[in-house]
């Protein structure tokens, strides 16, 4: 089917779905990938693309590498395969800006135009597409002095360390994501949650960032607003006593010093003996 043709029929419209989130967006349209070609129904999904025809594709948004916008097509990358969906000029550019901006995600983790953000360590493609369309001033890779939202990924405990010194970045009044991998042994809700309480942060939401992802929200509390973080006391025994259990501390070996005397009270015995 040509690219004039796919545009004519390409058609939109409201999905019934009972099972699964849509955002209501469907077409039918040519789907070629490699060698393969086919017609088929294109359906947008809340959080993937899946077309079924001759042959069947599902895309996890979280698996799109980038997306373009080709002639009359959506073109799909991910690591294994580019996809191209033959929807007509208009419908394409309408289906990518669905897919860059999950509003139901933005809305969810508070996030508005004139919104402050930071990212680090979060390489999510269509995420940080849609962040960059929708704030008017992220920084990547680094947290600003002050910056009002911070997204931070960890995949495993050991990435945790840096929750203290993203802490000390953001804004008093701001917000730490913390985004984890959902059923993971290398981390996990409790290992978030014991090191934001560590860092003098309160969980105060969590929501789901995506199929396989989960993200905590947290704030400093009011009463360590603009408050430097007390450190942990360090514990010590006075000195001179033993540990609780402990057995009692040798008594000293006699010095040289006190040598002359000893030898002075032993001679002086020995002369009243005489």
């Amino acid at each position: 089917m040509g690219s004039n043709l796919a545009t004519e029929n390409a058609v939109l419209s409201p999905v019934a779905d009972y099972h699964r989130k849509s955002m209501g967006l469907e077409a039918q349209c040519t789907v070629r990938v490699g060698r393969k070609v086919a017609s088929g129904n294109a359906l947008l999904e809340a959080e993937e693309l899946v077309f079924r025809g001759d042959f069947r594709l599902l895309i996890p948004f979280d698996k799109i590498k980038d997306l373009a916008i080709d002639g009359d097509a959506l073109v799909v990358r991910t690591d294994e395969q580019e996809a191209r969906f033959e929807l007509g000029a208009a419908a394409a550019e309408r289906w990518l800006r669905k897919i860059r901006e999950p509003k139901g995600l933005l809305e969810k983790l508070e996030l508005g135009p004139q919104s402050r953000v930071a990212v680090v360590d979060v390489p999510d493609a269509p995420f940080l597409a849609a962040l960059r369309e929708h704030t008017s001033t992220i920084a990547e890779g680094r947290v600003p002095e002050g910056a009002q939202i911070v997204f931070f990924g960890a995949e495993a405990r050991e990435a945790l360390r840096k929750i203290p010194l993203l802490r000390a970045r953001m804004a008093q009044n701001g917000a730490l994501w913390v985004i984890r991998p959902k059923g993971s042994k290398a981390i996990s809700e409790a290992d978030v949650l014991e090191t934001l309480r560590g860092a003098g942060l309160v969980d105060t939401k969590v929501v789901a960032f995506s199929r396989t992802h989960t993200a905590h929200k947290s704030v400093i509390p009011l009463e360590l607003r603009g408050k430097a973080m007390p450190r942990r006391p360090i514990l010590s025994l006075p000195p001179g006593e033993p540990p609780e259990g402990g057995t009692k501390k040798k008594s000293a070996a006699p010095s040289r010093s006190d040598e002359p005397r000893k030898a002075e009270k032993k001679s002086g015995a020995a002369r009243k003996r005489g």
